[in-house]
Order: C-alpha cells, then sequence, then structure tokens
C-alpha cells in the first residue's frame, strides 16, 4: 500500500480509475440509451406518434422489412445522410417495439452485384447518380406470411417529412387486416375507361385510400349494399336510381357509416367540347331525398366564397394580367377546423375549388357539427356564376361580406327516419316484366323460394347516425393537395395540404379503426405568417368598397359624358359648361378616393412594420439584453458581497 502513500501515485491512480469509469458509463449509455432522444421540433416530427405504436401493437402476423441502401448514395451525395440515418434508427425502433412481429433485412445494392437483382425484384427504383448511367437505390419492402407485398420505392426528398407515415401505412397494409370501402362514385376517382382517351388512371388519392383498406365498387344495380362493406363512400353521386338510394338508406339506418361528397359545381367532371373550346361545367351532384331525411340543408345552386381565406390567382382580361384572390377557392387553416373532432384534430390545411355549404335544415332532428367552416364573412353565390370562365376581378368587386360562418364539411349523428315511408320503391323492370307475363297470359310465380328473400323494411335508426358529409368532390383532385415530380419511372406526390388525409382519416373514425390518426397532417403544409396574411386582407377589404364605388360613379360619369356628348363642325368632341364641371368634380373624387387608397396601404405597411420590428426586437435584440441585464445585476453583487468581506476582515 505504499504505493498509495504517495500523492502523485494516487492521482494518477485516480485519473485512470476515472478514465475507466467514464469509457464504462458512457459505453452503458449508449446502449441502455440508445433510443432515448429529445425532439424539440414544433410538430414532434422526429418522435414516435401513438399511431405508429398502436400499429405495432395490432400486428396480427409478422413481417419482413427488406431496406435497399446503396452504400455510394451515401459517399457521394452527402445531403441524404441524414435522411439514411433516420430511415435506419426508424426501423431499428420499429423491430424493437413489435415484439418480435417484424424482422429487418439490409441490403446492399451494387453495380452488378446480386443485391441489385433483389432490389429490381422487389420494385425499388433505381435512380441514377451520374451521367455514367450508375443508379442507387433508397427503398423499402415489405412481405407477410401470406405473400403480400408493399413497398417504397425510393424515399425521394420531398417526402422526407412523412418517413414515419409512409413505414406505418406500409407495416400496417401487411400486418393488420383492412376494412372494406364500398365506392359509389359519379366521376373517375376509381379510373375507367373511355372511347376517346383509353384506360384512366386513379386518381392519386385512391392510393391513398388503397393503402390502408380494400376498396370494393358497389353495383348500382341492386338493391342492398353488401354485407361486407364496413364504410360506404359516396362520391358526387349523380342521377342515382331510387333502388340505388333505397339500398342507402337503409344501410344508414341499421347502423352503416358513410361518407359522402357532393358538388355544386365539379371542375373535374369532363366538359363537351364546342366549337368555341371547352363548354360549360356540368351539373352539381345532389341527394336531396336522403339529406332531407339526415337533417341537412343543402343547396346544390350555391357556392361558398370568403374573401379573407381566398387563394390569389392570375386573371386575364383584355391582354392585361391581374392578380386576384379567387374568392372560392378557399383556403382553411386549424383555427377553421374542429379541434375536438379526431378526422379533423390534427389536420393543417385544407383546400376547396368551388363549394357549396352545409346546414342543420329545419325542423331535423339530427345533430350536425361543423368540421370545417368559412370565417364569418363568407358570402354565398349562384353556382351558375361559376359554370363559365367566371369574371375573378368582377366577383372580387362585388363580393359582400356576409354575418355568418358556412360549413363545407359537417359530421351528422343521431336518430332519423327513413326517407323511403312507403317501403321499399317499386322495380320499373319488375314492374315491365309482370306487365308483359300478364299480357301475354303466363301463369306469375307464386313461389317464391326460388328468389332470395327480401330484408325487413327498416323505418327508422337501429343505431344512431355516423355520417361525414362534404359540399366538394374537386377537393380530391390531385392540384388541390400535391405536387406531382418524378423519380425515374415513377411519380411522387408531396403534400402540400391534408385533402387526403382528411379523408382518410374520416374513413378511418368511421370503421372504428383510425391506427394511423396521430400521424397524418404531421407537417404537410408550412407554417405562415398569418399576423400578416390578416392585416393584409382586412386592408383588401377596405379597398374593395372604395375600388367598387370608384368603379360604379366612372361608369356612370362616362355614360352621361356619352348621351350629352355633341359634336362640332370639324368633328371634335365639345362637352358643354355643364359637362366640364361634372368631369372637373369628378376628377377631384377621383383623386380624393385615390389618396384615401393611399392611406390604406401606408396604415398596412405601418402595422406590417410594426410587427415586424417587435419581432426583430424580441428575438434579435430582447434576450441579449435581458442577460445583459443579469450580467451586470450579478456583477454588482458579487462586488458589493466581496466589499462586505473585506469591511469585515
Amino acid at each position: 500500500m505504499a504505493f498509495f502513500n504517495e500523492r502523485r501515485n494516487l492521482t494518477v491512480a485516480t485519473l485512470i480509475v476515472a478514465f475507466v469509469f467514464l469509457f464504462a458509463f458512457n459505453a452503458f449509455v449508449g446502449n441502455a440509451a440508445r433510443n432515448v432522444s429529445a425532439d424539440l421540433t414544433a410538430d414532434r416530427e422526429f418522435t414516435l406518434s401513438a399511431g405508429t405504436g398502436r400499429v405495432l401493437k395490432s400486428l396480427q402476423e409478422p413481417i419482413v422489412l427488406r431496406l435497399f441502401l446503396s452504400p455510394s448514395l451515401v459517399e457521394r451525395v452527402p445531403s441524404y445522410g441524414a435522411a439514411t440515418a433516420r430511415v435506419r434508427n426508424l426501423l431499428n425502433r420499429y423491430v424493437a417495439l413489435s415484439n418480435g412481429k417484424i424482422r429487418l433485412e439490409t441490403y446492399r445494392p451494387e453495380p452488378y452485384s446480386v443485391d441489385e437483382d433483389k432490389a429490381a425484384a422487389y420494385g425499388m427504383e433505381g435512380v441514377p447518380i451520374d451521367a455514367s448511367g450508375e443508379v442507387v437505390y433508397f427503398g423499402l419492402a415489405g412481405t407477410n406470411t401470406v405473400d403480400e407485398e408493399e413497398k417504397i420505392a425510393f424515399f425521394h426528398p420531398n417526402r422526407q417529412r412523412f418517413i414515419e407515415y409512409d413505414i406505418t401505412r406500409l407495416v400496417h397494409s401487411l400486418g393488420v387486416k383492412k376494412k372494406t370501402v364500398g365506392l359509389i362514385a359519379g366521376l373517375p376517382i376509381d379510373g375507367t375507361f373511355s372511347m376517346q382517351g383509353g384506360m384512366q388512371q386513379p386518381w392519386p388519392v385512391m392510393n391513398e385510400i388503397k393503402k390502408l383498406f380494400d376498396v370494393e365498387t358497389i353495383d348500382e344495380s341492386k338493391d342492398s349494399i353488401p354485407d361486407n362493406i364496413d364504410v360506404l363512400m359516396i362520391f358526387h353521386p349523380q342521377r342515382l336510381s331510387d333502388k340505388t338510394l333505397y339500398a342507402i338508406d337503409q344501410y344508414v339506418l341499421k347502423g352503416g357509416k358513410a361518407l359522402v361528397m357532393v358538388d355544386p359545381v365539379p371542375l373535374s367532371a369532363p366538359r363537351r367540347r364546342t366549337f368555341m373550346g371547352a363548354g360549360p361545367v356540368p351539373p352539381g351532384s345532389d341527394l336531396p331525398k336522403l339529406l332531407k331525411a339526415w337533417g341537412v340543408a343543402y343547396d346544390s345552386a350555391a357556392v361558398a366564397t370568403d374573401a379573407r381565406r381566398a387563394i390569389e390567382m392570375e386573371f386575364r382580361q383584355q391582354g392585361r394580367v391581374y392578380k386576384v384572390p379567387n374568392i372560392a377557392y378557399v383556403q382553411l387553416s386549424e383555427p377553421d377546423l374542429n379541434a375536438g373532432d379526431p378526422v379533423t384534430a390534427r389536420i393543417k390545411l385544407l383546400i376547396f375549388g368551388i363549394p357549396g355549404h352545409l346546414a342543420k335544415a329545419e325542423g331535423g332532428g339530427t345533430t350536425v357539427t361543423p368540421l370545417a367552416t368559412t370565417t364569418d364573412v363568407a358570402m354565398v353565390r349562384k353556382a351558375v356564376d361559376y359554370r363559365q370562365e367566371p369574371d375573378l376581378l368582377d366577383l372580387y368587386r362585388t363580393y359582400a361580406p356576409g354575418n355568418r360562418k358556412l360549413s363545407l364539411a359537417v359530421r351528422v349523428t343521431g336518430d332519423a327516419a327513413t326517407a323511403f315511408p312507403e317501403g321499399r320503391p317499386v322495380d320499373p323492370d319488375a314492374k315491365k316484366e309482370d306487365a308483359e307475363k300478364k299480357e301475354t297470359g303466363e301463369k306469375a310465380e307464386k313461389d317464391d323460394g326460388k328468389k332470395a328473400a327480401k330484408p325487413a323494411h327498416i323505418a327508422r335508426t337501429q343505431k344512431p347516425l355516423n355520417l361525414i358529409l362534404v359540399a366538394d368532390a374537386d377537393f380530391l383532385e390531385t392540384g388541390f393537395w400535391a405536387q406531382t415530380s418524378t423519380v425515374g419511372e415513377g411519380a411522387v406526390y408531396t403534400p402540400f395540404a391534408n385533402n387526403a388525409d382528411f379523408v382518410v382519416n374520416a374513413l378511418d373514425d368511421l370503421t372504428g379503426a383510425n391506427p394511423l390518426a396521430g400521424l397524418r397532417g404531421r407537417g404537410a403544409p408550412a407554417r405562415p405568417f398569418t399576423v400578416v396574411e390578416d392585416l393584409r386582407k382586412a386592408s383588401q377589404d377596405k379597398l374593395r368598397a372604395k375600388q367598387l364605388e370608384l368603379a360604379r360613379e366612372l361608369e356612370g360619369l362616362q355614360k352621361k359624358i356619352a348621351d350629352a356628348r355633341s359634336a362640332s363642325e370639324d368633328g371634335k368632341t365639345v362637352l358643354t359648361e355643364a359637362q366640364q364641371e361634372t368631369l372637373g368634380g369628378y376628377l377631384a373624387k377621383f383623386i380624393a378616393v385615390r389618396q384615401e387608397q393611399r392611406a390604406v396601404l401606408a396604415s398596412l405597411r405601418a402595422d406590417v412594420d410594426a410587427l415586424e420590428a417587435r419581432t426583430k426586437f424580441f428575438n434579435i435584440a430582447l434576450i441579449p439584453l435581458v442577460i445583459a441585464v443579469l450580467a451586470i445585476l450579478v456583477a454588482i453583487w458579487r462586488a458589493r458581497r466581496r466589499r462586505r468581506r473585506y469591511e469585515t476582515a
């Protein structure tokens, strides 16, 4: 023990023990807290959501995930380093939380290697990395025990914020039995074949739906909805027969759930071509008989407009291009959405194109809860104004702010009576067939055993209604919610709005599955400067009245001058003294109005500048100033403390 009696030796031994302890502690923490991290982002973008946890706990069969990552991608494109690390970490956490249900395999596809052949076999997208033609892979393929396959062909940079949703969706599709959506559509949302355009592909939103649900098109010739349908999706219904309406009515009354989308001006509907170009927009969709029975008021001849939520668009008139707020293209953000409903709780942004509006019908016995609403200055316009190419400038100038909010999407709950109080409607074809048999003397069949027994008529709800209604169908068209880009031979859709999320959330909620509710809406749109935007639109509201007043006075004055105008012998226009005085008065009025317009704009600029100055002060100067003041106070306190100690000594 003499070695430790010397202070130098004791110091060296202490340092060695401290170093060994620090190394062991780091190794222990590195293994024990490998998955521990702190996420300081506003939307918790790097934290596994509750939806992922629910999916991993609900897995019903084993899944094999195969990650294909080319080494040259990370080596030669450093910008992918963070993305590849995040995907690896996420997959490792999925495996750790799956209780052995997920197995991960990693492949390194290099040119002419076996791993590259496997990547091609699983449908991974090879993306050229340079002019030599070398391709790289960064995708994920999954399989389950019944050889179902799902894939993410390439983790595109535009979808880096949606990595967790894409992976969880893939896992859910393979490991959890899908619910069935019954589709009744008046637009080719699920693709169709036409003699003019050939085979039309499904809308991209249907791909999002089919990742989580089995979709079955309803045969409208039947008088009942199949029992295997978990939720009914009615998209832009047109010219539905009483037989189909009765089938929907009975399905809903016995407890079936439905998502219904009607549209007063279906921009996505095919138009007839004329010698002048595209014809008018086809008539809108409606379900008057059913909506009345469900206690909902809807007018297919009216559209909802909102200047405060309008999207600015280019408009050409007489060779000039104007930037005009399109008051019928409505952009709704979180303040306009029902945060208390699971369908819209995490939705950030919805964009609608010339929507209608829904409300509780007078005397209706159901509960109609708004999910998405306009602001309280919305205006109802006629749908006919938007069937041909609308004059956006005139529609904006003549906009008259209202005094109530309009609901673009609602949830309907409660009890209701059938829309067919007299029972099952008579089938015209069957009635015609019986009449023909009677005329030919054929004996009518008395034995109905050969025919399937008709279910008993339901007069009132056996279970409370649970319906979600939307007064727009165009909002599911790709241009309203996603940007399209090309990677290799495939298309990648990058959402900028949550329209597709809203529909999938609605179907999830109605089926009771709702496994991914905590993922959708995680960072689709960017956060706008809402305060500045509200200031700008408030100034536009003030300017609109001035512009309209000036335009009306100008039109009236021009008419008066044209009527009273006289020509002299030399062909020149001559104005009377009264007309000259009128013109001078108008010019003075014009100058006064223009000065008021400039004052409004100056006020807006002053408000924005003041807001910008306050923001810069709080973000740049305030914190350093507070720290400096605290440092000075601490220095004064320490100086006084030292002085007291010195005096005491």
